[in-house]
Parts: C-alpha cells; structure tokens; sequence
C-alpha cells in the first residue's frame, strides 16, 4: 500500500485545527476513562494510548499541544470530583505534555516501515516516552511530597502495558486515511 506523506485536508490550517480539535476531545475522553488498578495503585486512565499514538502520528509541536490540552482538562475534572491536589493539573500537562513531541522526535528520525506498519523506531519512541513520563512524574513527586511519597509513582512505568493498544492504532489509523503522517 503506496501511503501519502499527510491526509490533503490536514495540510490546510481549517484541516490541521479540527483535527487538533477532535484530537484533544478524544484524548480528554480517554484519561477520562479510568481502570481499577490493585492497590497501591489507585486507577489508570486510557490515555496512554493516544499520547503514543499520536506522538508517533503527528507533528511534534500538534502532539505536544493536544495531549498538554487534553491532560490539562481531563485531570482538572479528576482533580475537582475526586480530590486531588491541583498540582497534578501542570503536572500531567508538563510530563505528559512534552512526552508526545519526545516520541515524534525519535519516530520521525531515520528510515519509515514499509506500507501502513509500524517501524521499530517508532514503538522504541514509545518506550522512551514511558521512561520520560516515569522519570518526570517521580521527580515531580519527590520535590512535591518527598522520597518516601513519590516511591509509588515508579509504578507509572505499567503505562508501557498500553504500547502493544498503541500500535494497532497508528496502524488502522495509516491504513484508513492512506497516510504516513496525520499532521
């Protein structure tokens, strides 16, 4: 299958904008939905998903954008129904935030996968991200709440549990618009 670089439409700023758009609300709906984990942990949401899906799929800058957007909403509402501290709102924008562009960086370097596939750079890309998001959330909590606190959050590093959902995604979604790219 012969894939365009980017969908015609996503070259167009009305194109790019909405996409931007659809993509921030299908994100926010995705940490919105949140699994019962075992404690200690708490619950994860299904964001994960899409911050590797599109940090491989869009431009660096969009990613960066709409999962920072997305986080930012989604953990407001979290934070505001369930008691959270509202330090986790530029938190979860920052790390998360930075996590996208991170894995369009080292996605977008060297030689594409063939077809509509995945390369194996790009689930590599992934991979940093969950470190990346590990590493920044605990740093986070260490300077927040202290060592003995932010233990727990070294846990973060179950988000690479998402990366096998992730890659089916990019997959479908380059096969369904013929594209490498979607922005």
């Amino acid at each position: 299958m012969s894939l365009e670089e980017v969908p015609s439409w996503s070259k167009r700023a009305s194109g790019r904008i909405g996409l931007i758009a659809v993509a921030i609300a299908v994100t926010t709906l995705a940490n919105l939905i949140m699994v019962p984990m075992p404690k200690p942990l708490a619950e994860y949401d299904l964001s994960p998903v899409l911050i590797y899906a599109l940090g491989v799929l869009m431009r660096p800058v969009d990613s960066m954008v709409v999962i920072a957007v997305a986080q930012g909403i989604g953990t407001t509402i979290k934070a505001l129904n369930f008691g959270w501290p509202l330090v986790f709102i530029p938190g979860a924008m920052f790390v998360r935030g930075l996590e996208a562009p991170l894995i369009g960086l080292i996605a977008r370097r060297g030689r594409r996968a063939q077809g509509a596939g995945i390369a194996r750079r790009e689930v590599v890309a992934m991979v940093v991200g969950v470190v990346w998001e590990t590493v920044g959330f605990t740093a986070a909590d260490v300077a927040l709440f202290g060592p003995a606190m932010a233990a727990i959050t070294l846990l973060t590093i179950v988000d690479a549990v998402f990366i096998p959902a992730a890659i089916p995604v990019v997959v479908a979604v380059r096969r369904a618009l013929r594209a490498r790219w979607l922005t």
